[in-house]
């Protein structure tokens, strides 16, 4: 028995609870590593404790920290609410203003985490199909897959992308521009081609949508923060500070994280200047204290996240991601093309079923060694191709992502009930349509 052989059980272990449960995660993660730990001590061998933690990217947690936090308060101010039915205003038909919606839900997705973004629009998708007395499962269902989608375009959008930063030591701006176009134009080929499901799936809808009143916005302040912690990063990139290379990306959003956090603290209390103040409360209400808010940061995703970090450095540091590359290497046979479609197609169908975040930071050190075993050192394309997989491969059904299960289970609040072959069968073809597009970019501009 060796150290790899133990952490290997822990880790499989831990990665089972995490496909089939939605709570407790991070702990279940850590309480592996702790047993694999203890079983090594008691068989007597040695484990670099200290090298291990050092696996885990504090950089990665302050990014996702900061933005989360962000999002949280900007939910209690209604931006994204009154963007949305400004949108449903504008549309004219429930067709178009479904669509909209949808390309909404994906631009906010770029630069806010999945299911925020599922939260902020799927409430307004509900008042829509409610007054057109419309069904608003495919609606839904379309809001939470293109949120997905989209998430990956950015540094900020999804913990995936986040954990890719810190793997391959990328910037803000890498993902636009990494020598050559980055996975962000490979992810918008992928949304164009899945806008085309969508438009499909709405085009006979030319029902007219009455209008209403917009709901108020209590204050543009956090999205001003936003916007700050997105430019700072923008900057920090052209400073050539890596989110993998450097605590500063992680510092900005961390630091507007907790000055969204601290605005709203003072907003409550009333003790901001008046141009700061949140205006129209007497409409807008003032939403939650700070206490609930903090009591309903995702604190577990981000244990997850740390454990994840730990435990693969461990198979890493014992030889078993290079062992696993090479057993992948063998079956495809040194062929690239054959490496990449395994890696971008094995993503979706594992990704369908389980977690991407312990998917993607356990696959990047094999695709990594892969990588140099056919001939790939120094290019992205497998890395790139693993997180399009990955996070579109969630898509597919209601399991496959966190912003999924937040849009059935609204719906079930609201009186429906959304089985597995309902959700497979629009999250299939939109899934298909945005891999194929996004990994034909990808080929035809990275590889060699």
């Amino acid at each position: 028995m060796t150290q790899a052989h133990v952490f290997s059980a822990a880790f499989l272990l831990a990665y089972a609870y995490i496909a089939f449960a939605s709570h407790m995660r991070g702990a279940a993660v850590w309480a592996a590593a702790g047993m694999a730990m203890a079983v090594c001590a008691l068989a007597g061998l040695g484990v670099d404790h200290a090298s291990l933690l050092r696996s885990v990217d504090f950089n990665i947690l302050l990014i996702y920290s900061g933005v989360l936090l962000v999002a949280e308060v900007l939910m209690e101010t209604g931006v994204p609410a009154w963007l949305a039915t400004r949108l449903v205003e504008v549309a004219g038909s429930m067709g178009m203003a479904s669509l909209l919606l949808c390309l909404l839900s994906g631009a906010v997705s770029a630069f806010l985490e999945n299911v925020a973004t599922v939260m902020l629009v799927a409430p307004v998708a509900l008042e829509l199909s409610r007054r057109m007395e419309a069904n608003p499962v495919p609606l839904l269902i379309c809001i939470a897959v293109s949120s997905n989608l989209q998430g990956t375009a950015t540094l900020v959008g999804d913990p995936p992308s986040m954990i890719l930063a810190s793997s391959m030591n990328l910037n803000f701006n890498d993902f636009f521009y990494h020598g050559r176009p980055g996975i962000f134009f490979a992810v918008e080929a992928g949304a164009a081609a899945s806008l085309v499901f969508v438009f499909w799936l709405f085009r006979k809808d030319r029902r007219r949508v009455p209008s209403w009143t917009c709901p108020p916005v209590s204050s543009w302040v956090p999205a001003l923060i936003l916007a700050g912690v997105v430019s700072a990063l923008v900057a920090t990139s052209f400073l050539g500070s890596g989110s993998g290379g450097g605590m500063l990306p992680g510092l900005i959003c961390a630091s507007g994280g907790m000055l969204s956090l601290l605005w709203h603290v003072l907003r409550h209390r009333g003790l901001l200047p008046t141009i700061l103040r949140a205006r129209r409360n007497e409409e807008a209400g003032v939403g939650r204290g700070w206490r609930e808010m903090v009591r309903g940061f995702d604190f577990d995703t981000l244990a997850l996240i740390a454990g994840i970090f730990f435990m693969v450095g461990a198979l890493e540091e014992y030889g078993v991601m290079g062992s696993a590359a090479s057993l992948l290497a063998g079956v495809c046979g040194q062929s690239r093309i054959a490496a990449f479609l395994a890696v971008v197609w094995g993503s979706v169908a594992i990704s369908a079923l389980v977690d991407n975040v312990p998917y993607v930071t356990a696959m990047l050190p094999v695709t990594r060694a892969l990588s140099q075993s056919i001939g790939l050192a120094g290019s992205p394309l497998l890395e790139f191709g693993l997180l399009v997989g990955a996070c579109l491969g969630g898509n597919i059904s209601p399991v496959g992502a966190s912003a999924n299960i937040v849009a059935v289970s609204m719906l079930r609040r609201a009186g429906y009930r959304v089985g597995f072959g309902r959700f497979v069968k629009l999250g299939l073809p939109f899934t298909v349509l945005a891999t194929l597009a996004g990994s034909l970019v990808l080929w035809g501009v990275w590889a060699p």
